[in-house]
């Protein structure tokens, strides 16, 4: 009788598993369908980069914040919300670690060649703006001077060896200042990947293994900014969008372009939102991204395909960063940061304009509102660390807590340093070398548990 009861127990737990796999496939393609719906809807139109192509005075006046919350917006606000939160769910599912486990072993080859690929691309990229000679970093932002080519000149030059690649990123760096002195801070807060750019190249000979770390986050939250900030305009610039919905009518699918806008706004600032957060949902907004700028190069020409070519190459290098030491966060807090998040960025977008541009009494309301939302975020992640929930909440690893998948070891410097080394540190962990032992470590800092920012021991 126990055999019997023990048997029915395990078939018990095996129909058990079986409706779990089932019921987690079903919300993986629904997810699915979702993202490549929002996809076709607003593709194109969230990756053009509206100011090459159509005249805008951004010193215009914007919609006031309160005007971008339609109906609309929040229909499209709320898909986006529950897309982020059922990634985060198939991220902690056991395909979502199967897929990072994939990913890992795919993007390997990748991530070892990140350092050549990007000054590679930044040295083809900033030849092309030398040769031009009436470009600072992208189309929109024009200027001739002799010194400005000379700047570009060197930066390619200077790709070549380690010894240089710190000039050549204050060089980028400088050229980005250029920038802001000719069309003003607010304007060059559209392209702060170039300042992330610069800083990945000038630490990339740093000895310090954590600075080393540190330059790949940075440049991925510059990346992110990068999307995210101009994101707003389509919110408080629908206008801008019209010229290329009439030329490119396609792009629109039969919807108002007032819809599309919103759309393609509410894409773009999602996508960017997702970058800050866990491994393999940012990996999955990083391909998305490069699959849709890719995409409108082809309906835009060599101009939009020019002016991304470098940041598709940064979100090859997010793609196929490695996960590293598993992070755990619960799949709730993703719509609750996001719901607060992208509002804040919108009243902190129009707040910052009316300031910049001389109107002192108009930026109060928006940017106290704007702060007030991003201090929400914090005082409630202080609040439950102070309480004791914040290890639950956010990282979800307690001792207690019931995994909803077990954690597969990805590739990481623990397993082979040399996977993830720079080139100029690889011969230093071969076998038999005599670089000093803090040099043949560095590479360790980059499947480490700092490296990913796990919250404790």
């Amino acid at each position: 009788m126990r055999s019997d009861d023990t048997a029915a127990s395990e078939r018990g737990k095996l129909a058990l598993d079986t409706r779990s796999v089932v019921s987690k496939t079903a919300r993986s393609v629904v997810f699915v369908v979702c993202v490549i719906f929002s996809l076709l809807l607003t593709s194109v139109t969230a990756t053009a980069h509206v100011k090459w192509f159509v005249n805008c005075n951004v010193a215009d006046d914007p919609l006031p914040a309160m005007d971008v919350f339609t109906g609309t917006f929040f229909l499209f606000f709320a898909v986006f919300l529950l897309l982020f939160y059922l990634g985060c769910k198939f991220e902690r599912t056991t395909l979502g670690t199967e897929i990072s486990q994939l990913l890992d072993r795919v993007t390997a080859t990748l991530h070892r060649r990140s350092d050549d690929l990007l000054r590679s691309v930044a040295a083809v990229s900033f030849a092309l703006l030398w040769a031009d000679g009436r470009l600072i970093l992208t189309p929109e932002l024009k200027a001739s001077s002799i010194w400005l080519s000379a700047i570009q000149l060197l930066v390619p030059i200077y790709m070549f060896w380690r010894a240089t690649l710190a000039a050549a990123g204050a060089g980028i760096i400088v050229l980005y200042g250029y920038g802001v002195a000719a069309y003003g801070l607010f304007h060059m807060l559209d392209y702060p990947v170039f300042i992330g750019l610069g800083a990945f190249f000038a630490l990339s000979a740093s000895p310090n293994a954590k600075l080393l770390a540190f330059r790949f986050d940075f440049l991925r939250w510059t990346a992110a900014s990068t999307l995210l900030w101009p994101s707003m305009e389509k919110f408080v610039y629908p206008g801008w969008v019209a010229p290329i919905a009439i030329t490119h009518p396609e792009i629109t699918l039969g919807f108002d372009v007032t819809t599309v806008v919103t759309a393609a706004g509410v894409v773009e600032a999602g996508l960017a939102l997702a970058l800050f957060w866990t491994p393999l949902v940012r990996r999955l907004a990083a391909l998305v991204f490069i699959l849709l700028l890719t995409a409108a190069t082809f309906d835009f020409g060599k101009v939009d395909g020019i002016g991304h070519l470098v940041i598709i190459t940064v979100f090859l290098v997010v793609f196929a960063q490695p996960e590293g030491t598993r992070q755990r966060r619960r799949p709730l807090l993703a719509p609750l940061v996001g719901g607060i998040a992208i509002p804040a960025v919108i009243f902190l977008y129009t707040g910052g304009h009316a300031l910049y541009y001389g109107s002192k009494s108009a930026s109060a309301a928006p940017l106290m509102i704007g702060a007030g939302l991003l201090a929400l975020i914090f005082a409630c992640l202080n609040g439950l660390s102070r309480s004791g929930l914040l290890r639950g909440l956010v990282i979800g690893n307690t001792i207690n807590e019931r995994r909803d998948a077990p954690l597969v070891p990805s590739i990481s410097a623990e397993a082979d340093p040399s996977a993830v080394a720079p080139w100029h540190y690889r011969e230093s962990v071969t076998v038999g070398s005599s670089a000093p032992r803090s040099e043949a470590r560095h590479p360790r800092a980059f499947g480490s548990r700092r490296h990913e920012g796990e919250v404790g021991a």
